[in-house]
C-alpha cells in the first residue's frame, strides 16, 4: 500500500496549488492524463512531472531560465535521497516553487508550436511569409497573462 505525498499541482492559467497524490507512477499518470516524463531542478531536488505527449495541450509555463514551454498541467514533488521514490515537498521547496511558477506567462502559438518570446514569434512568422501560398492561412493564438485570482 502506497502513501500520499504533498505536491504542487500547476494548471494552465492558474496559480500552483497544494495537492496530495498517491506515491505511485500510476497515480501521477492518472493525475496528468497520460504517460509522464520527469525533469529535475537541482540543487533543490524537486522533480517536474509532466505529460510526455503534449499534443493539443494548452501552454502552461516556461521552464525557469529557459524559453522551453511546459504544456498542460504538471506536478512538482521532491525526490528521495536514493532517487528511487517521489517524496513530499518540504516547506522551503513548496514556497520557492510557488513563487517561481506563480505567473503563468504569455505564449503565442504559431500553428501548433508554442513560443514564449515575442522575438521568436516574429522570426517564425517572417520565415513563413514567403512559404505561404496565395489563400493559405496560419493560425496565431495567444495564451496566458496573469491569472485572475
Amino acid at each position: 500500500m502506497s502513501r500520499n505525498i504533498d505536491v504542487l499541482f500547476v494548471e494552465p492559467g492558474k496559480p500552483p496549488c497544494q495537492a496530495s497524490v498517491q506515491n505511485t507512477l500510476a497515480a501521477m499518470e492518472e493525475a496528468l492524463g497520460g504517460s509522464i516524463q520527469i525533469g529535475c531542478f537541482l540543487p533543490q531536488r524537486v522533480l517536474l512531472v509532466s505529460r510526455e505527449d503534449t499534443e493539443g495541450l494548452v501552454p502552461n509555463r516556461c521552464r525557469p531560465n529557459s524559453r522551453a514551454c511546459i504544456s498542460g498541467p504538471f506536478i512538482l514533488c521532491a525526490v528521495s535521497e536514493d532517487e528511487s521514490l517521489f517524496e513530499s515537498l518540504n516547506t522551503p521547496q513548496r514556497v520557492e516553487f510557488q513563487r517561481i511558477f506563480a505567473n503563468p506567462g504569455e505564449f503565442m502559438m504559431v500553428g501548433d508550436t508554442p513560443f514564449s518570446d515575442p522575438d521568436d514569434v516574429a522570426d517564425k512568422v517572417y520565415a513563413l511569409w514567403d512559404d505561404l501560398k496565395d489563400g493559405e492561412s496560419l493560425v496565431l493564438t495567444k495564451w496566458g497573462g496573469r491569472y485572475a485570482g
